[in-house]
């Protein structure tokens, strides 16, 4: 019997685009710098949107839509763009963003935070193992399985097919 090994997929990573890197950069090194004694890296340094293929549709385009609105202000106001400004310029145009379009920040903060303490370098020193929950697993406590009743008595609301 000829047993053939198929050999995983690979994929080319979903990046954007060198200009908008260089805009969520100079964007993520404002949110998370190296701590003062460097215990804590840069999350530039970690490249934790080197690959975008998990980034929700939606939020994919408020990054995009974001960094070039970031790189069109910088320019409109300071002639540079956003990458090139000085970091009290920066955070004048964040700041004024954050007013304006509340919905690319949020997405920005909740992914990047979420990208950085998920880092296999950054949860030891967060005080977590570098591991998945499974198949190690965590113990969960047994609940009161009673809770189910009401909805055990209910009748059934699909049909048999």
């Amino acid at each position: 019997m000829n047993q053939t090994i198929k050999s995983p997929v690979l994929r080319k990573p979903v990046r954007f685009s060198d200009i908008q890197m260089a805009a969520l950069d100079a964007l993520i090194e404002l949110l998370i710098p190296a701590s003062p004694d460097a215990r804590m890296p840069a999350a530039k340094s970690l490249l934790l949107f080197a690959d975008v293929s998990d980034l929700p549709l939606k939020d994919k385009m408020l990054f995009e839509h974001g960094l070039a609105d970031l790189d069109a202000r910088s320019m409109q106001r300071y002639n540079q763009k956003f990458a090139q400004v000085s970091r009290s310029r920066s955070m004048e145009l964040v700041d004024a963003l954050r007013r304006e379009n509340a919905a690319f920040v949020q997405s920005f903060m909740t992914h990047t935070v979420g990208r950085y303490l998920a880092h296999d370098l950054v949860m030891p020193l967060i005080g977590l193992e570098a591991r998945p929950h499974w198949p190690k697993g965590h113990t969960v406590e047994q609940g009161d399985w009673s809770l189910l009743n009401p909805v055990r008595v209910r009748p059934k609301i699909y049909r048999p097919v």
